[in-house]
């Protein structure tokens, strides 16, 4: 997939050689971010992203004018901000949101959500699994009325 993306940025026979340059740098921004590739919705999104600005640098830097510089940047740019407010007002919300919950649904919320059992939580906060999948469930339901709360714009 991204060899096929990054072909289509250097179609022109001078650049076919950076179609490889452009996937090695990518995978390796890939690997360097691999600590917080949890806090992405979407790896391959991430990828597509990374891979894109890798392509657009790549051609800044050979100073070459290709068919996607211009009009088709721009309205990438655009669209990448957008996402990228879009997404920090999410994040912002949804913390906003778990700030409200109480310290220990709010702490198990986000156990879970990394992964962990009801036993691995239950044994960590020193409670019985059935009071974290209460805990859980209670954190949840209070999360969803106060965020649908927020889209209602009350």
């Amino acid at each position: 997939m991204l060899i096929s993306l990054c072909r289509n940025f250097f179609d022109q026979q001078e650049l076919a050689y950076d179609t490889e340059d452009a996937v090695q740098e990518t995978l390796l921004r890939l690997w360097l971010l691999r600590d917080k590739l949890s806090e992405y919705h979407s790896h391959e999104a991430l990828a597509v992203k990374i891979a894109k600005n890798v392509c657009i640098d790549i051609l800044k830097q050979a100073g070459t004018q290709h068919s996607i510089i211009g009009e088709e940047i721009q309205a990438y740019a655009s669209t990448q901000t957008d996402h990228q407010v879009i997404a920090h007002d999410t994040e912002r919300i949804v913390n906003q949101a778990l700030a409200k919950l109480p310290n220990t649904q709010r702490r198990m919320l986000i156990m879970r959500s990394e992964g962990m059992s009801m036993e691995q939580i239950a044994e960590a906060c020193g409670t019985k699994p059935t009071s974290v999948k209460t805990m859980i469930c209670a954190g949840r339901k209070q999360l969803m009325t106060t965020l649908n709360l927020r889209r209602k714009g009350k």
